[in-house]
């Protein structure tokens, strides 16, 4: 293993701690210093304290702030800082559905592609050489199965796990108008009534994989 010429500080945030620890454990095997948080908060102190040349974080952070959110600041208060979005999710939209576009240049790779250590080699050592900083988002915007931003919302909320009666509550809507939104997402999902599955688990089990995409 080939041990980089340049040592990054390298700042891990995802609130999941089998990811995020597995994730420390290769940064620093190839020579790196790592810190890693659980959430925006904790990672704007680290920020201050730990001054890192390079961010790593998950989209979905749990309760609170989001990752989209912590670009955001990075943008703001520290733009010199290099991004690299390390996620769960296919499209930016199934954790905010108010999406527009990041505010800086930053990397996008799904977690699924990170299959070995020398992927995650190569992945710093462009950050390092700096070539990786670029839009990555855009390599995965083609790919997966499509549903629309009113069915990400929905999703998003079947997975927080409210009952199509608390969906219509909260949306401020007819029973009705959401199961037939439902029905229409678990048809973009390609979810079929089957003895065997149940359609509510089979559709949370896409969200959190990548190959749910929004148009």
């Amino acid at each position: 293993m080939t041990i980089p010429k340049k040592s990054l500080n390298v700042l891990v945030v995802d609130n999941d701690i089998f990811v995020k620890n597995l994730m420390s454990e290769f940064i620093t095997t190839l020579g790196h210093t790592c810190n890693n948080v659980t959430n925006v908060n904790e990672a704007l102190i680290a920020i201050t304290n730990f001054k890192p040349n390079l961010v790593i974080t998950e989209l979905n952070l749990g309760e609170g702030p989001s990752g989209l959110d912590l670009i955001n600041k990075i943008s703001i208060n520290h733009p010199e800082i290099d991004v690299i979005v390390l996620t769960t999710y296919r499209s930016p939209l199934l954790v905010d559905t108010n999406f527009k576009q990041f505010p800086l240049k930053i990397n996008y790779v799904l977690k699924s592609e990170i299959n070995s250590s020398n992927t995650f080699e190569n992945l710093l050592q462009k950050v390092v050489d700096k070539k990786a900083i670029g839009n990555g988002y855009s390599n995965s915007k083609n790919e997966g199965i499509f549903i629309s931003k009113t069915q990400a919302e929905l999703l998003g909320l079947i997975v927080q796990g409210l009952s199509n009666q608390a969906i219509a509550k909260k949306r401020d809507t007819t029973l009705r108008a959401v199961e037939a939104l439902v029905n229409r997402t678990y048809e973009a999902l390609n979810l079929y009534e089957s003895d065997s599955k149940n359609l509510r688990v089979e559709a949370v089990k896409m969200w959190k994989s990548s190959i749910i995409n929004v148009r």
